[in-house]
């Protein structure tokens, strides 16, 4: 079993899993997340995509289950990456809530978020969310800011309720200051914490048959 470091991460280099190891070792964190299509959902570049995330777009920062169930660790194994382009971005949002002064802190937490997008592929709908949480686990804060989403596919549009002119943007820039781009190299299996960190990704440029397995891991208790 992959030990989830201190700071929500964990990564091996160059391992060699067949999905039934892999949902093994998945399963030893706690309950997968079953979508109709099954546990592992295969993280390809598809021409016709109706869903930007299988496009070769950027995609923004978001986290994952926003509009259906929140998985606590996402178990990502890549298959195949080579050419530029494609990394996988994540900003974490404990540590840029502890870079706050008391004054951001406080604006932070008199803003609500309202997301909506059409569902086109496997979610879908709209939710209304406070943008400081507590993390169901550890019990730091977590920031609920996913980016807007400004595409043709599938775009998600965000009402702010809250917050000076700029907050927004100030926000999205703090985000990026706090952000690590994993380049992806085959036999990599990363586990990071869902709800303290945002992910999103890069575009994928040259590297267009890049390829991993997700799998998300719920909390014990649903």
């Amino acid at each position: 079993m992959l030990s989830l470091s201190s700071d929500g991460w964990s990564l091996a280099k160059r391992v060699c899993f067949h999905d039934d190891e892999l949902l093994a070792l998945a399963r030893s964190y706690g309950p997968l997340l079953h979508w109709n299509f099954g546990p592992v959902m295969t993280m390809k570049y598809q021409k016709d995509a109706a869903n930007y995330l299988f496009s070769d777009e950027v995609v923004p920062f978001h986290w994952d289950g926003a509009f259906y169930k929140e998985p606590k660790l996402l178990l990502f194994y890549c298959l195949e990456s080579e050419g530029e382009g494609g990394e996988t971005t994540f900003s974490d949002t404990t540590k840029l809530w502890n870079s706050l002064t008391e004054v951001e802190k406080e604006e932070c937490r008199n803003v609500t978020l309202t997301y909506t997008t059409e569902k086109k592929a496997h979610y879908g709908g709209t939710i209304r969310v406070p943008l400081v949480q507590t993390h169901p686990v550890t019990g730091d804060v977590i920031l609920r800011l996913a980016e807007k989403v400004e595409t043709e596919k599938n775009p998600v549009t965000l009402t702010i309720e809250g917050g000076s002119e700029g907050f927004y943007d100030r926000m999205v820039r703090k985000l990026y200051e706090n952000m690590i781009a994993h380049k992806w190299e085959k036999g990599d299996l990363l586990i990071v914490d869902n709800f303290r960190y945002l992910h999103g990704r890069r575009a994928l440029k040259s590297n267009m048959n890049r390829c991993f397995k997700r799998i998300q891991i719920l909390p014990e208790v649903l």
